[in-house]
């Protein structure tokens, strides 16, 4: 009874909020959050690899990314001591952190092309040196893109190419090579709701410069998503395994001819 009298008088993102942070944190920690989150707007959840804090937005499916992130350790792959890392799909920078607290000595580059997404990346990367925010989507070169879909959850925008030239900016692979003077990818991690369509379909010019690629393939959103995985790799041996949602394709080489 108790319970549903508090649960009326509490906002129902701020209440998703607290009752997730209290199955991972404990009642007390949830309670003392929820009082900075009335304050601040915004909630907060720990770096276990820094100690520090990462932001974001109640009730949202930032929480599903936290634990993807930082509790079922998605991204927690040897990669060796990789220098040049690109996040594609950055979505509130969660990954972008998790990279640089792992690997200080690396940059990294985090796209993400939708604003409210963005504003909190922002806000999530501002002590981190080591990364690179850039509003722009991921495609197969320098152009401008149009949200699709504005209404799903923030993790799930799909973009298409927008004519008018006055849409959100997009980059390809290969400027990004140029723009910061990269000799290599050590790790590229794409998660762009569909769009690797056109960024392994237009990969000729960079594809042997990547060392690792961590993806999700959007199958189910756009028919066609493996096979452009499949034929931009046809030509390069590597070794393939699973972590969670993502394909991670290592020790990339290409075939001798």
């Amino acid at each position: 009874m108790l319970k549903a009298i508090i649960k009326k008088s509490v906002k129902e993102d701020y209440w998703s909020f607290m009752s997730w942070y209290r199955e991972r944190f404990g009642f007390l920690p949830a309670v003392l959050k929820y009082i900075a989150l009335r304050k601040n707007g915004i909630g907060t959840a720990p770096n276990p690899l820094t100690g520090g804090v990462v932001y974001l937005r109640p009730g949202t499916t930032d929480q599903n990314v936290y634990d993807e992130i930082f509790v079922a350790r998605e991204y927690d792959i040897d990669l060796g001591a990789p220098l040049f890392i690109v996040d594609a799909g950055a979505h509130i920078g969660l990954s972008s952190v998790f990279f640089a607290s792992k690997y200080p000595k690396a940059t990294v580059i985090a796209i993400e092309p939708e604003p409210s997404n963005f504003a909190v990346l922002l806000r999530n990367v501002k002590d981190y040196s080591n990364i690179k925010p850039i509003q722009a989507g991921l495609w197969s070169r320098k152009t401008h893109l149009s949200i699709q879909d504005s209404n799903v959850a923030t993790w799930s925008f799909r973009v298409s190419e927008d004519s008018s030239g006055s849409g959100i900016p997009a980059v390809g692979i290969q400027d990004l090579i140029t723009d910061f003077n990269m000799d290599r990818i050590d790790v590229l991690k794409i998660d762009i709701e569909g769009s690797e369509i056109e960024v392994l379909n237009n990969s000729k010019a960079w594809i042997d410069a990547v060392k690792t690629l961590i993806i999700e393939l959007h199958d189910r959103f756009r028919h066609g998503c493996t096979e452009a995985l499949q034929k931009s790799f046809y030509s390069h041996t590597y070794d393939k395994s699973r972590s969670g949602e993502s394909i991670v394709m290592t020790k990339i080489k290409r075939i001798a001819t």
